[in-house]
């Protein structure tokens, strides 16, 4: 057990703000992560006692193994910074080992791997490191996070590119539609999109909870003779199974993730995966970099084969400690069986939210329902009246007090999420069931919320 005048330094340098009234000092658990199907929590000590945390998707928590190794190497940087970011294998800047680690996982090659601070920082790299022109059309859709519009908007606005946004099909439409007809739908066989030079997407939608498979979206891509499919995981990782073949990362030609929600890492880790490892000026720049210099050219008159990834690495330093975290996070999915078992988990805990909000109010569901294939553990409901269950409501005022009531009354912490809606800003709540979570967790909210849902 970490005494507790060590676990408040540790904290401090952590960067944490910690209570002396609210902290539990917690007991961590062992690494065999044995009991995560009957007892959940227990592998998760940090989140307090009687607390139900259903907001993976904006952050995870961290289970004791994790943290554990994260203070290992906080306390390692501590004692000996130089050595640990100049030559360190594992803290170091050139962060080797971990790159290779994380290949190893997805089965691809270091170089083909960058550890990033999160998914914005990795869509940044892409998306203003490729060289666009203003003959260039990009296709997006309507309900893509800001990491992907911002520095595409960015890019419109130096080059003159062309922004094409596809529109989801609406709410009531979206929950019945299997893989293949949303997907067609998005992005038809037409003029407009054939020959676009990228096709920027997320994996899981944040807004309606919706998962586009890679493989699909490959084909999609390749039918519409699309040169860069760009894909934001920022809700995938560690909830989809990304060695799988129907969500591989090696489907696409970047891909951007998060550590810090559904894997449960440390906050500011994740990965970018370039799939062409030798990519280089002038096809792509590496922007937040350091390293420019290795592609000019040499006496020779040639340029260097330095790989992109390595290039977007160097770049001061970064969290390095928190790669350790993310990387033991990974090993805690293995010792629960593997990504696979750790995906059907999550989305079997998300059906008993899907299947309540159905037989209470078919209409308020958004997330779609029928086809496995799409689902991801994020379940989207807009509110609606107990009493009269036709009766929904999108309006941000309902869908932020039911928020604000059940972690309030409830001790429950869910959230609530805008989106485009046939072109409407709509508004909706949203629940993430996390590893942490368990049926007996699912009654206590389906409890709160109808009190919150009888009073409208």
């Amino acid at each position: 057990m970490i005494k507790r005048r060590r676990f408040f330094k540790q904290a401090i340098c952590l960067g944490g703000v910690v209570s002396s009234a609210t902290l539990s000092i917690p007991s961590f658990a062992k690494s065999g992560a044995s009991n995560i199907d009957e007892q959940p929590g227990s592998e998760f000590p940090g989140l307090p006692k009687g607390f139900i945390y259903l907001n993976s998707g904006t952050e995870g928590s961290m289970p004791g193994p994790v943290t554990k190794k994260l203070f290992a190497a906080q306390r390692q940087w501590i004692g000996n910074p130089t050595d640990s970011y100049e030559t360190d294998p594992i803290l170091g800047k050139y962060q080797v080992e971990n790159r290779r680690y994380f290949a190893g996982v997805y089965d691809v090659h270091e170089n083909n791997i960058c550890l990033t601070d999160n998914t914005t920082m990795g869509m940044g790299m892409v998306l203003t490191g490729l060289n666009f022109k203003s003959t260039d059309k990009v296709i997006l859709t309507s309900q893509e996070h800001n990491a992907i519009v911002s520095p595409l908007h960015v890019q419109q606005a130096k080059t003159g590119m062309t922004l094409i946004t596809r529109s989801f099909p609406p709410s009531e439409v979206l929950k019945t539609m299997n893989a293949g007809q949303l997907i067609d739908a998005l992005f038809p066989n037409t003029e407009e999109l054939i020959g676009a030079t990228a096709l920027c997407v997320s994996h899981v939608y944040p807004t309606t909870g919706v998962r586009l498979p890679l493989k699909l979206l490959r084909k999609k891509a390749n039918e519409l003779q699309i040169r860069y499919l760009i894909v934001d995981g920022a809700q995938a990782m560690g909830m989809i199974d990304l060695t799988s073949e129907s969500d591989h990362i090696k489907n696409v030609d970047f891909y951007a993730c998060s550590g810090h929600k559904w894997l449960n890492g440390p906050p500011s880790t994740g990965m970018l995966y370039i799939k062409n490892e030798h990519i280089k000026p002038p096809e792509f720049y590496p922007t937040i970099s350091q390293r420019m210099s290795q592609y000019l050219n040499d006496g020779a008159g040639t340029q260097s084969p330095f790989p992109m990834a390595t290039a977007l690495q160097v770049r001061g330093c970064s969290n390095t400690v928190g790669y350790v975290g993310m990387r033991e996070a990974i090993e805690f999915q293995k010792r629960l069986g593997g990504f696979g078992k750790v995906e059907s988990t999550l989305l079997s805990r998300s059906m008993m939210v899907k299947e309540f909000i159905k037989s209470k109010s078919a209409k308020a569901l958004i997330s779609p329902f029928d086809d496995h294939s799409i689902h991801s553990a994020l379940t989207v409901f807009y509110p609606f009246s107990w009493k009269q269950s036709d009766t929904i409501f999108s309006d941000k005022v309902t869908c932020r007090n039911i928020v604000e009531n059940l972690r309030k009354f409830h001790n429950i912490q869910i959230r609530y999420i805008g989106f485009d809606d046939a072109s409407t800003t709509r508004y909706a709540l949203r629940v993430s069931t996390g590893l942490f979570n368990d049926k007996k967790h699912l009654q206590l909210f389906f409890d709160a919320l109808e009190k919150q849902l009888v009073r409208l």
